[in-house]
């Protein structure tokens, strides 16, 4: 399974290469546990800010009291585990180095039992303790965001540096580096041991990998498909290789679980299950539209958009223009943060080309202005404030001449979510229903407004593909609901 690499700034420069550069730990250095951990704490910090924890405190809990149960049956540990849920949509598990482990909204969805989480999680766990991280050489991976021309190399200030850390080809996802053939195997043979140990069945791990890649090729239509968040060699021959090492395992008595079946159901019921999770705001072509902020904002036409916990932004695909959107907390008026900035940037000898105060949509708003011709074309760093009836916006943009009235299409696009508006802030959401006598899955379907297909409906439910309906047996639905914050 995999590890996110390290992500840092490549530059911040207004008209010079905007990067990200992926760096991996030194194979060659001597890396102990307590670097381990440090270098998992700062792993820890890009997933919550380009992916972001989804946040829903009973399964957080339960998640992590399901983790520190096999933490207790490995016995001393140099290591301090923590368990988290992952705001992605796919079935995913990850590890960092020194015990971040990390599993997916989308592969809690289809988890059918304690017994399955357990063996996912032991797994990672094992991935730590063996250290496959410390033995995975470092991988570069760089990408450009703006190619404009310009200087004012040091101006940045650090609230723009935080909002534009990870260009839009790599803000939100993560770049994964899978571990070889021996580690997996390692991994599954110490994982197993430890689920067995802690009172669980270690024969759940074949049962969640068939089950993740079920999904992944209910979701992609392929089977096996490789990809980001496809890190598990979910083949038939490894969960045979499972079989055959739970066969030679030494196993501890059953334990009671800590929830029963049913009562996992309970936990994942309300779960938002859809490629976006409108808790974040969600995008409709380029049309983003937020709940929990109460606003909308339309994006250029062919611009790359992202949404993240920390902004929602989109780039010009040439790299000629970038706008990213976030939010603030603030008792000052937009006039007031706007000269608070020019403050900063006169500092370095900057002096806005404009100042302006303004009205979006009703709203207060400020923008400052900063040319920079050193380039041979004009190209422009804007700082815009507006502030909304519940926070302030702030928007960072960077652009060439030629692609500014987009930007200013966009920025007075920003308003409050109509009536209609709000009703298209909904998404796919884990529900439960039970059949009745006679209902085909497809009838059943109809009644309670499942949208899943029915191979990700017998995928999610651990299913055997054609299996017909038991009536009054309660199962997990995928329905489209609207969200309400």
């Amino acid at each position: 399974m995999p590890i996110l690499r390290r992500s840092s700034s490549a530059s911040r420069r207004i008209g010079l290469l905007l990067g990200l550069t992926m760096l991996g730990g030194c194979a060659t250095a001597v890396i102990t546990p307590e670097v381990e951990e440090a270098m998992g704490a700062e792993m820890s910090v890009s997933v919550e800010n380009q992916i972001g924890l989804y946040r829903q405190l009973s399964l957080e809990s339960y998640v992590s009291a399901v983790g520190n149960r096999l933490v207790e049956a490995l016995g001393p540990t140099p290591y301090t585990f923590r368990f988290a849920v992952v705001d992605q949509f796919e079935p995913n598990a990850f590890a960092t180095p020194g015990g971040f482990i990390y599993v997916s909204r989308g592969l809690l969805a289809q988890m059918n039992s304690e017994d399955e989480l357990a063996g996912v999680l032991a797994h990672e766990i094992s991935h730590v303790t063996q250290r496959h991280h410390a033995r995975q050489a470092g991988r570069s991976l760089g990408a450009g965001l703006l190619t404009i021309p310009g200087r004012a190399v040091g101006v940045v200030s650090q609230d723009l540096g935080n909002m534009i850390n990870a260009p839009i080809e790599a803000a939100g996802q993560v770049y994964l580096a899978s571990f070889s053939r021996s580690q997996e195997s390692e991994a599954d043979a110490v994982g197993l041991q430890l689920s067995a140990s802690a009172g669980y069945d270690p024969m759940a791990l074949a049962a969640a990998l068939t089950g993740i890649e079920r999904t992944v090729e209910a979701l992609t239509g392929k089977k096996h498909e490789s990809s980001f968040f496809d890190t598990h060699p979910t083949t038939p021959t490894r969960v045979s290789d499972v079989q055959k090492l739970v066969a030679g395992l030494d196993t501890a008595p059953r334990e009671a679980p800590i929830e029963s079946p049913s009562g996992l159901q309970r936990k994942l019921d309300g779960l938002w299950v859809g490629p976006q999770n409108p808790q974040q705001g969600i995008f409709e072509g380029q049309v983003f539209r937020s709940g929990a902020l109460d606003m909308t904002l339309t994006f250029p036409k062919h611009w790359k958009t992202i949404n993240t916990p920390r902004y929602v932004a989109a780039a010009e695909p040439e790299g000629g223009a970038y706008l990213a959107v976030g939010s603030r907390d603030n008792s000052l008026t937009p006039t007031e943060l706007a000269d608070q900035y020019a403050g900063k940037l006169r500092e370095e000898g900057l002096e806005p080309a404009e100042s302006r105060a303004f009205d979006i949509g009703g709203w207060p708003a400020h923008v400052l202005r900063y040319d920079d011709n050193s380039g041979g074309e004009t190209v422009s760093l804007f700082y815009l404030f507006t502030r909304a009836s519940a926070q302030t916006f702030q928007m960072v943009a960077i652009s060439r001449e030629a692609f500014q009235q987009q930007l200013r299409d966009t920025v007075f696009s920003l308003r409050p979510l109509s009536a209609a508006d709000k009703e298209r802030v909904a998404a796919l959401r884990l529900r439960l229903a039970a059949p009745a006598a006679g209902e085909t899955l497809d009838s059943f379907s109809v009644r309670v407004g499942n949208r899943w297909s029915p191979d990700m409906f017998r995928a999610v439910n651990g299913l055997q593909p054609q299996a017909s309906l038991k009536a009054g047996q309660v199962v997990k639905v995928g329905r489209v609901e609207r969200y309400t914050p």
